[in-house]
């Protein structure tokens, strides 16, 4: 657990205060007092106002929390907001995307938290492809507001747009896993990806420094961004700084010297302090989340959501016009209608594709196809067996063949040593093992080709 590195702060902006001087022209002529200096515009209440509207509409806030099984997911959870927020009693589905959506509320401020993760990621013997359904779900509530944005009645939005990605690494001190690396590929493309080192408290300074050091440059050597939707180089720096953040989770309370009660964890040589920088990056990780930078994060999310929608657009409407084939192109400003037509068809099937499909069928699909692998994995397995298993056979015959020459040449060697009367016995014995080995080579089984050869031998 490094020091932070000290960022400059940012200079408070201090616009001076401007004052409007209406001059009455029509007074002076009159020989009349001039208007009073107006003073003050009410603009200085235009942030005050902003609160009330943002304290009346609340917060909303979306993040995936991804990773392997058992890396501590919902502590941090509970450990982030201060409170019990997952229900022990609940049993997960396993490999299916759950959705849990809290209320939180702290001085009159309604804060509406979705947090979703992944049950069972990572625990199967084929994790290839585990995170294609938390890719999915961010691919899919990206369309369903675009398709959302285009209805006449806007009143109503759902948006359960994903902000932010937390993949927890197990901290092994060791390189990632192929797993965690595609995943926080595929996932950092999407989203706002922040990954953080779970139990760290189970890792020496070292040991952490260390492995800090091996996650960066897997990071750097696959390409994978951090928070690369995030536009402010202030807030990108320093939460790249951090990277990868060193968390400790737990719903332990205990009291500190000062009699300030804080999130612990307790070992026999001594206590982990959840809230101390000296033993964690915690702190720091929740500034980013919620007190300082969590309104970047939302305007990232935008940003991406606005270039997002102008690839999807364009790209539905280049297949349209590919559809279209007495057309190359369109002139937006002289067939806009003709443009609005193309686009509008080339939407429909996208809409009923959203509202029909589902992450249930989904999953069907995605079993039908695990059945179908692991019928061809079987299938496989069985010809690699009878494969190996003709070989031996193959082995065993030619070990035989081998020995029937070996006291052939023995023979042959005997009945030259004969004289000429055993020339004419060799010449008969060739033309009979001739017509041995040809019964041989077709020949289906042992006991045929054993006893033809014994009687060869014999004469």
């Amino acid at each position: 657990m490094t020091n932070p590195a000290t960022f400059p702060q940012k200079a408070a902006s201090s616009p001076q205060k401007l004052k409007m001087k209406i001059v009455n022209d029509h007074s002076k002529m009159m020989g009349k007092a001039p208007a009073p200096e107006i003073t003050s515009l009410g603009l200085n209440c235009l942030s005050t106002q902003r609160e009330q509207i943002s304290r009346r509409k609340g917060g909303k806030f979306s993040m995936i929390l991804a990773g392997c099984s058992g890396t501590g997911k919902t502590t941090f959870l509970n450990t982030l907001f201060g409170v019990e927020l997952d229900d022990k009693s609940e049993i997960p589905t396993p490999f299916v995307v759950r959705e849990r959506k809290y209320e939180l509320t702290q001085d009159n401020f309604v804060f509406q938290l979705t947090a979703v993760d992944l049950p069972g990621f990572g625990i199967k013997m084929d994790n290839q492809y585990s995170w294609l359904p938390l890719v999915k779900y961010i691919d899919h509530h990206f369309m369903s507001y675009l398709l959302q944005e285009e209805q006449p009645d806007r009143s109503q939005l759902v948006d359960n747009r994903v902000h932010v990605c937390l993949y927890f690494l197990p901290p092994s001190n060791t390189q990632l896993t192929p797993l965690d690396i595609e995943a926080m590929k595929e996932l950092s493309q999407r989203v706002n990806l922040i990954p953080l080192i779970a139990r760290s408290d189970t890792l020496n300074r070292e040991e952490l420094t260390n492995f800090k050091k091996i996650v960066n440059n897997t990071l750097n050597a696959y390409n994978i961004k951090v928070c690369q939707f995030v536009s402010d180089n202030y807030v990108w720096e320093k939460i790249k700084s951090f990277v990868p953040y060193a968390v400790i989770g737990s719903n332990t309370l205990g009291q500190q010297t000062e009699g300030t009660v804080v999130r612990v964890r307790k070992y026999h040589w001594g206590t982990a302090e959840i809230e101390n920088p000296e033993h964690c990056d915690f702190v720091y990780l929740r500034e980013v989340l919620m007190s300082e930078h969590i309104l970047d994060l939302m305007t990232a999310m935008e940003s991406h959501y606005a270039q997002y929608r102008t690839r999807c657009l364009q790209g539905r409407l280049t297949k349209a016009i590919r559809d279209e084939h007495h057309l190359s192109h369109i002139d937006s400003e002289c067939s806009g209608l003709q443009a609005y037509l193309l686009y509008k068809r080339s939407a429909a099937p996208q809409t009923s594709e959203l509202i029909e499909g589902s992450f249930e069928e989904e999953q069907m699909k995605k079993e039908s196809r695990d059945r179908f692998e692991d019928m061809i994995r079987n299938q496989e397995a069985k010809f690699r067996e009878w494969k190996s298993t003709l070989l031996a056979k193959q082995k065993f015959y030619n070990k035989d063949l081998e020995e029937a020459f070996s006291m052939i040449k023995s023979l042959q060697s005997d009945i030259l040593r004969a004289g000429p009367r055993g020339v004419e016995c060799l010449k008969q014995i060739e033309i009979e093992m001739t017509s041995l080995f040809g019964k041989l080579h077709n020949a289906s089984d042992t006991g045929s080709y054993e006893c033809d050869a014994m009687s060869s031998l014999n004469k």
